[in-house]
């Protein structure tokens, strides 16, 4: 297959999916919130495409095929329902894959996530383009698998998600929407989220960066998504 999966926990318990940030695989949790969900869920980890082992496959790298894949890995594994948890990109890619298969998600929760490159903080993204240019230029001269692989993931971030805040009124399952208070997402547009999805909670990460949300993993975010996602704190 193309993408990488992997079990963590007890089989027995309810499936959550993880879905790892811009560029990062089924390790992008490993030292944060793996530990502590897999007490209490049969967690699955993700590598993406052209991530971890997994291969680039043809054609465009986006949100939409990424959201095949991920049906592809529910399926093969015959889970008919399971809780997300996304971090940036894989947040983008949770909003996707439930706009596209509702029925399959039961709960979402993201950080740091946004629906369209217009959520990003100008002088973030105008930084993200101008890295992207870097290594389309470089892919470019070299023709090199890597440096292209290295290019279409930056891509993610200059080009997609394309998803309108209409997209997002059809979601009807709870949502936890988290960021952190300098996020690298615009403040309006995670609250604008929040407000166009109908059972949809969010959280403000005091002193929180975008990734620096990690520096809050016990005190923050592992309590809010087992308070979320209603498993009882033993």
């Amino acid at each position: 297959t193309m993408v990488g999966a992997s079990f963590n926990g007890d089989t027995s318990n309810e499936p959550l999916v993880l879905l790892p940030p811009n560029g990062g695989d089924m390790h992008s949790f490993d030292s944060n919130v793996l530990e502590e969900m897999s007490k209490h869920f049969m967690v699955i980890t993700v590598s993406p495409r052209g991530t971890g082992n997994s291969e680039r496959g043809e054609g465009e790298l986006s949100f939409e095929v990424m959201s095949d894949d991920l049906l592809y890995i529910l399926d093969h594994f015959a889970i008919e329902q399971a809780n997300i948890f996304g971090f940036s990109d894989g947040g983008n890619l949770g909003f996707v894959f439930t706009v596209n298969h509702p029925e399959r998600v039961k709960a979402l929760a993201v950080m740091g996530s946004n629906i369209n490159t217009c959520g990003t903080k100008t002088f973030t993204q105008i930084g993200i383009i101008f890295e992207y240019i870097g290594l389309y230029i470089k892919a470019l001269f070299t023709g090199d698998e890597a440096d292209m692989l290295k290019r279409d993931i930056q891509g993610l971030m200059v080009f997609h998600p394309n998803l309108t805040f209409e997209d997002l009124e059809s979601i009807k399952i709870p949502v936890l929407n988290m960021y952190g208070e300098s996020d690298m997402i615009k403040r309006s547009h995670s609250q604008q989220i929040t407000q166009s999805i109908e059972n949809c909670r969010e959280i403000m990460i005091e002193g929180g960066g975008h990734s620096s949300c990690f520096d809050y993993t016990d005190t923050v975010i592992n309590p809010a998504l087992l308070e979320f996602f209603g498993v009882t704190a033993e």
